[in-house]
């Protein structure tokens, strides 16, 4: 098997919304209270990000597919910008990863091998996997606004008497 050919067998699977399920309910069985608050939060990503960029953005968008794509004679029915799929599994991947670390590469390797698979099936032009990148990174990052993770939270100074001392 080339590389191209697994490539584009992963992608099949983990571009798939039953895969991130699956990989949430592994990192809630076998990934003690990190693992629990990185399910969570990925998979809480994952629903807005679809929700923002299916029932929002490509209604407002509707940007016709790449000639060719999808099963059947009339292929997808919804717009093609932004990816929906591509917003969504980096919205959990990026989630994931900032409340467990360990996570980076295996969630850079899943969402490469999807987005791969976005393109090379001719589901989604690049630029409509690349917004929908962007769109994940943005709600993830958001969530982290709305609500911290502990790491992040103890990064910030205390607001007590050391600190005002401390910065005289």
């Amino acid at each position: 098997m080339t590389l191209i050919g697994g490539l584009d067998q992963v992608g099949r699977v983990v571009k798939q919304p039953p895969f991130w399920a699956a990989f949430a309910g592994i990192l809630v069985l076998s990934g003690g209270e990190k693992g629990r608050r990185a399910a969570v939060r990925a998979s809480a990503c994952y629903g807005a990000t679809a929700a923002v960029a299916n029932l929002a953005l490509k209604p407002a968008i509707h940007r016709r597919r790449p000639r060719g794509a999808g099963p059947g004679p009339f292929g997808p029915l919804t717009s093609s910008m932004p990816s929906g799929h591509a917003a969504s599994d980096t919205a959990f991947a990026v989630a994931a990863w900032r409340e467990m670390p360990s996570l980076c590469w295996p969630m850079v390797l899943l969402t490469t091998a999807s987005h791969w698979s976005l393109v090379r099936a001719r589901s989604h032009y690049l630029s409509d996997v690349l917004v929908g990148d962007a769109l994940g990174v943005a709600i993830a990052v958001w969530s982290l606004r709305l609500w911290p993770t502990p790491a992040s939270s103890q990064d910030e100074p205390e607001d007590d008497d050391s600190v005002r001392a401390g910065s005289v």
